[in-house]
């Protein structure tokens, strides 16, 4: 008897377009403010207290949400650009690596390339991780929580 499938949203994000918009951010802020003719100490005030502006425009501009719906055979993962199904007897592990704003989650495969999907927590409601890993526990594929 086939089980209804679970369905799960993650907050995640294009890592390469967040990164690429944030240093340029931040090349331009300082690149600003060495053309403002004010004191040293006040451009690196109004330097730092743009950063974290910067950050904010580049996790909003990079925000990638997915679904991921796990079923009796299958894992599936979606978002606007793309879908990927893992047959569950595909997947070696998967591990979920901590990183400061967000965590990496890479889906080691028996056979073939992992797969690696960055989940931002910054300026982001709470998703469903935590009922994932359970499924994922549940469904008797090995999770490693690093």
């Amino acid at each position: 008897m086939k089980s209804n499938p679970q369905t799960f949203h993650l907050s995640t994000l294009h890592r390469g377009k967040y990164m690429l918009i944030l240093l340029t951010s931040i090349l331009f802020i300082g690149m600003g403010m060495s053309k403002v003719p004010v004191q040293e100490i006040l451009k690196i005030i109004i330097a730092l207290l743009m950063v974290p502006l910067a950050l904010y425009v580049a996790i909003k501009c990079s925000t990638l949400s997915s679904v991921w719906v796990l079923d009796d055979n299958t894992l599936q993962i979606s978002n606007v650009k793309k879908t990927i199904v893992f047959p569950l007897n595909h997947i070696s592990h998967i591990r979920n690596i901590k990183r400061s704003g967000g965590n990496l989650i890479i889906i080691n495969q028996n056979k073939g390339p992992s797969f690696r999907t960055w989940r931002n927590k910054l300026f982001q409601k709470e998703d469903d991780l935590p009922l994932l890993t359970e499924a994922l526990k549940a469904a008797n594929i090995e999770y490693y929580d690093m």
